[in-house]
């Protein structure tokens, strides 16, 4: 095995390793985007999301907005990051020329 061989088999692992603790922690964050509705001249915030091919809304407390808006946007980057891992793993793979 080439010296360059070897190091991509390494990217490769630690890209599988990110991909798993990436996975966990997309696991534990919410889904959806928060959305205002206006009743009776209030705001009230509401995380819609979906569960197989319905889309839920669930009531937010205004004091836990900014959180959860964090929380979603942080599952956003994590997609994204996701995805990179991904797309990362497969040119490795045919580099290697290996389906792992």
């Amino acid at each position: 095995m080439s010296v360059l061989d070897s190091i991509l088999e390494e990217e490769y692992e630690r890209s599988v390793r990110m991909c798993h603790h990436i996975r966990k922690e997309l696991e534990r964050l919410p889904k959806g985007s928060v959305r205002i509705k206006k009743i009776n001249g209030r705001e009230y915030y509401y995380r819609t999301f979906r569960e197989g091919n319905k889309v839920r809304s669930a009531y937010i407390p205004a004091s836990e907005v900014d959180a959860v808006r964090a929380q979603i946007e942080r599952r956003r980057e994590l997609q994204s990051a996701l995805r990179e891992h991904q797309r990362s793993q497969k040119q490795i793979e045919r580099a290697l020329g290996v389906k792992h």
